[in-house]
């Protein structure tokens, strides 16, 4: 018997069934905060940031500054970074191909949830990332040196994720 050219095997496979995956959890997730928001009183929503600023201009930092496979490239991590040049969530994508919608979904989506919580400068988003003599908090993503990813939010990347996080008091009605 001959091989099924109809079945992704070996490598693919898997690839096939972590993209799968990735998505059942993303779908999980939303229902549940959609749940969570009308079965509780005054419960959080999820802040809604410009999703075309986001692709833009905020993608591009976190992919460059966060997206490390041994940092936030790695699919065990709730806040995960996937795209060209790192972690991709399709094996079938080349390494420098353009980011697939699900990357961009995702990571989006993970990126606007980390903005809970008042506003965006007070976010773990913007302050895990940044010094804790500037106003951060802790974050295991120091360097050899002890230095966290931002020195200070006068950095023109945090200023970049600071200025898409403010956005979503923009789209609250989206």
């Amino acid at each position: 018997m001959g091989p099924d050219l109809g079945r992704p095997s070996g490598e693919r496979a898997a690839g096939v069934r972590s993209v799968k995956a990735a998505r059942a959890r993303v779908a999980g997730m939303a229902l549940a905060w959609a749940l969570a928001g009308c079965m509780q009183e005054g419960a959080v929503s999820i802040p809604a940031p410009d999703p075309v600023s986001f692709e833009t201009s905020a993608y591009p930092i976190l992919l460059a500054d966060c997206g490390f496979p041994a940092c936030h490239g790695d699919r065990a991590r709730f806040f995960s970074v996937f795209g060209p040049g790192r972690t991709r969530l399709s094996a079938a994508s080349e390494p420098d191909d353009p980011p697939t919608p699900e990357e961009l979904a995702l990571t989006y989506a993970r990126a606007s949830s980390m903005l809970v919580g008042g506003p965006p400068d007070g976010s773990l988003l913007l302050r895990k990332p940044l010094a804790i003599e500037a106003g951060g908090a802790p974050h295991g993503g120091d360097d050899a040196w002890g230095r966290n990813v931002y020195s200070s939010p006068y950095d023109p990347r945090w200023d970049t994720l600071y200025r898409w996080a403010l956005t979503a008091d923009e789209g609250a009605a989206r």
